[in-house]
């Protein structure tokens, strides 16, 4: 477009900006469409441009890209920028900082993607089937980013964004370059059909008299074909992309139809969103990879975990677009419609919710719980998946959970004389190193710091997996005398322990936040008597906050704490999957670390004594353990103590009420919450006139929101509002002015029957065995069992390698050793190995 003639262009870029977009010629891209069009724009021949007849200059501190690249140098690259400017491809409407934006994600993201399909197509490089798949994933994820760049600018018919065909930018011609290629061979029928907002770009800048010059009109094709070549993968000749170009793999058909509506996330939350997925792909491919190169340690859980997790992302950056796909329709064996099984009662309901409202989870807790859990985190908006593996964003109504547990152990802890304090996240070699049984057990997790810039650090620095060597050194520095003891000391902070197994949200992860306390005393009688009080407190969190039974006991001398004299536990128990899972511990350190950090004091006597330490710890872990647990089909069940929200108000107006009856039920509903706010409950009125009442219903019931007060016409004129409990959808109906007193009584007897049911759960799940007879088929069942045991590290291993070749569902270990123990009667057989019982302990699969 000629500068001279349009009222809209600025003044020439600055050079930096120009070093940037000139890039590809310096790449260089001699020939490439793309410096076609910058000539045809320029109404210049840039292969022929004399590059030394410029006198200006470049900095080439502003323009690193232009040096050392093989026909590019900065005189001619300026001549260049000369002419480019000319073209006014910086008209003042644009800014500048979104021009370049784009031009930079042209230059990162979409060109290298649609580079590597293009040239496996045509044939310029061998075609690699992992390789391709893996462009064509990501070159789908960008033209979905910006698809839902555009969407809401052509629904405004916004002029003053890139690409109206008349007043073009830098980014409409790098942008439109790369979907030139794209579309000529290796983008589909079925993307073109999601993808409506990018061929619009792309036809209408296409159509622009610089651009029709120098490239012609744009071609496209209706199924991607991979040409025979002898380079390619053998079997690959004329294999039809239709199938090889989409985001899964070349046994999945293109999606279904989706309807669109307004965006519900900002355009920052959508990104997030879809990076998330992008890199969920990333980790499924890699999984898939390694079991299909028969890595023995991935199996089909963790495959199928990871895939649900990924379909749980997309789903949940197409709810932030707007983007509500149709559901997928089944085959038969004929290739017919395959009719549907008859659907539960509870599942129907469901399945009603998932219709209506958008809101529903696709898989049940039964028959799918990894699935189930994958989506229930995300969609109760407890956490946000994240670019790097194994570590979540903790969303508001997950972090307000944990604020529940640790206001409550924080002031329990207090009445005993433990202080608050923070130590370093991280730990020199040395120090981390100086206790080599503790390390040992943790140094296949430990992250290290190796870089700071450009430049390696001369010692690595490890990130904390725990504290123990960080803080005790300084406990060696501040205990002098017997009067220093006890010393209580508490952090509330988060620990790095970079995890090889599948990670799980809450469960198992690269980061948690975390309570660690460190204690010390001058006796193993005080020590004993404080593991068994934060022990208790830990019983409590359990089961008087999150309403989750546990079993208090020791556990075995293989599976202590590394480094320490004992560790005592809570067990908990997740019914659905069959598998224990630690709720928390607390250790008995002895004096082990005492002599390693010289950890002395003058006692009573005047002599040397050293000290006595524990340590104890709980996590986020809680609230993971808390939703598997008590999670239905429909979403989260939250136990009131620690939800976020114990009660909704919602409002129900309709269309037949007058304006003042409207505003009479917005103002009682405003007075119903704040009767019950002063009563000390955590409430809120959702009084929105944007959602159905059905819509707020499964909304709220997705979330886990304990007690839900319905509130319309009828109940206005009546002076009283329906109470339906979450937990076991009871209702209730409640008289307006008993609000602030009833609901916090329904709510305690929630909490209390939420217990109630746990427990009976837990209990009908523990199984006896006096023999190996029956021990794996208990297992198999979902059960943990107990039995007699001789307490041998031997007979432990003896147990997990024959569970693990006898059983369906992996190896067995001991869970605990429980404190309530049933009699042993003298001559009682240890059940494995027919040796002298000592004990009862539990065995179970874990997490």
């Amino acid at each position: 477009r000629d500068s001279k003639t349009s009222a809209r262009s600025g003044p020439a870029p600055a050079h930096r900006d120009i070093a940037m977009a000139l890039s590809m010629y310096t790449k260089p891209h001699d020939g490439s469409i793309k410096s076609k069009v910058v000539a045809s724009l320029g109404e210049h021949d840039i292969a022929f441009l004399p590059l030394a007849s410029y006198d200006g200059a470049i900095d080439p501190a502003l323009a690193p890209i232009l040096r050392g690249v093989p026909g590019g140098d900065v005189a001619g690259a300026t001549t260049c920028a000369k002419a480019l400017a000319s073209t006014g491809t910086y008209p003042m409407y644009a800014p500048r900082e979104q021009v370049d934006a784009w031009v930079k994600w042209d230059d990162e993201v979409l060109a290298p993607r649609v580079a590597t399909c293009v040239k496996m197509l045509r044939g310029e490089t061998p075609f690699v089937r992992a390789a391709f798949d893996d462009a064509a994933t990501r070159l789908d994820a960008a033209l979905a980013e910006l698809e839902r760049y555009l969407a809401p600018r052509y629904e405004k018919d916004d002029e003053r964004f890139m690409a109206d065909g008349e007043n073009l930018t830098l980014a409409d011609v790098f942008v439109v370059c790369s979907l030139y290629d794209a579309f000529s061979c290796a983008v589909d029928a079925a993307a073109k059909e999601r993808y409506p907002n990018v061929c619009r770009l792309l036809y209408t800048v296409a159509a622009s008299p610089g651009i029709q010059k120098a490239i012609g009109t744009p071609t496209s094709v209706d199924a991607v074909t991979i040409q025979s070549s002898g380079n390619n993968d053998s079997g690959a000749a004329a294999e039809s992309a239709a199938t090889a170009a989409k985001p899964r793999s070349s046994s999945r058909s293109a999606p279904a139809p989706a309807a669109t509506g307004p965006p519900t996330g900002t355009p920052e939350e959508i990104a997030a969103a879809e990076a998330a997925a992008s890199a969920q792909g990333l980790v499924v491919k890699s999984l898939k990879d390694a079991k299909k190169a028969g890595d023995a340690t991935v199996t089909d859980d963790q495959v199928k975990a990871a895939v649900a997790t990924l379909l749980v992302l997309k789903k949940r950056a197409d709810a932030l677009k707007g983007v509500v796909a149709a559901p997928p329709k089944g085959k038969g064996k004929g290739g017919g419609e395959k009719k549907p099984p008859p659907a539960k009662k509870e599942k129907a309901g469901n399945a009603k919710a998932i219709k209506e409202t958008g809101l529903g989870l696709t898989a049940s807790v039964e028959d799918d719980f990894g699935a189930w859990y994958s989506q229930v985190v995300v969609a109760g908006e407890l956490i946000e998946y994240y670019d790097i593996s194994g570590c979540y964003i903790l969303r508001p109504w997950a972090y307000s959970m944990w604020e529940c547990i640790k206001d409550f152990f924080d002031a329990e802890i207090k009445k005993t004389g433990v202080e608050n304090c923070y130590f370093p996240l991280f730990v020199s070699a040395a120090r981390l190193e100086a206790e080599k049984d503790h390390i040992e057990d943790f140094a296949p997790e430990v992250a290290w710091v190796t870089r700071s810039g450009q430049s390696d650090l001369d010692i690595p620095i490890a990130v904390r997996p725990t504290s123990e060597t960080v803080m005790y050194p300084q406990f060696a520095n501040w205990i002098r005398s017997h009067r220093d003891l006890p010393l209580k000391l508490n952090q509330w902070c988060n620990v790095v322990r970079w995890e090889f197994k599948h990670p799980t949200p809450f469960i198992r992860s690269r980061e948690f936040l975390w309570q660690e306390g460190h204690t010390a005393f001058t006796n193993k009688k005080d020590a004993d008597a404080e593991v068994r009080h934060i022990l208790e407190l830990y019983r409590r969190v359990y089961e008087e906050l999150l309403a989750v039974p546990v079993i208090p006991g020791v556990k075995s001398e293989k599976e202590k704490f590394a480094g320490g004299l004992y560790t005592t536990t809570v067990e908990a128990f997740v019914p659905a999957t069959g598998r224990g899972i630690q709720g928390a511990t607390s250790h008995c350190l002895g004096q082990n670390f005492a002599k390693m950090f010289d950890i002395t004091f003058e006692n009573a006597t005047g002599g040397r004594s050293m000290a006595w330490q524990n340590s104890w710890g709980c996590t986020t872990r809680t609230i993971g353990v808390a939703v598997m647990v008590h999670g239905d089909d429909i979403g989260l069940v939250l136990p009131p103590r620690v939800a976020p929200l114990q009660a909704v108000v919602i409002t129900i107006p309709n269309t037949k009420m007058s304006k003042e009856d409207t505003g009479r039920m917005k103002e009682t509903g405003q007075k119903m919450t704040a009767s019950l706010l002063a009563a000390g409950m955590r409430a809120k009125l959702d009084d929105r006139d944007n959602y159905t009442p059905g819509w707020k219903y499964n909304h709220w019931e997705l979330k886990g929101v304990p007690l839900r007060c319905e509130f319309g016409p009828r109940d206005l004129e009546a002076g009283h509002c329906v109470v339906v409990r979450r937990d076991n959808r009871a209702k209730e109906t409640v008289k307006l002015e008993d609000l602030p007193t009833r609901l916090p009584k329904l709510c305690e007897e929630m909490q209390a029957d939420m217990l109630a049911r746990a427990t009976k759960k837990r209990n009908e799940a523990i199984t006896t065995c006096t023999s190996w007879d029956g021990f794996v088929a208990a297992l198999d069942a979902k059960k943990m069992v107990l039995t007699p045991w001789c307490e041998t590290k031997e007979s432990e291993e003896l147990v997990k390698k024959r569970s693990m070749d006898d059983g369906e569902g992996g190896a067995a270990k001991t869970l605990c050793i429980p404190f309530i123990q049933p009699p042993l009667e003298p001559g009682t057989k240890c059940f494995v190995t027919g040796a002298p019982a000592t004990t009862w302990v539990i065995w179970g699969r874990s997490y």
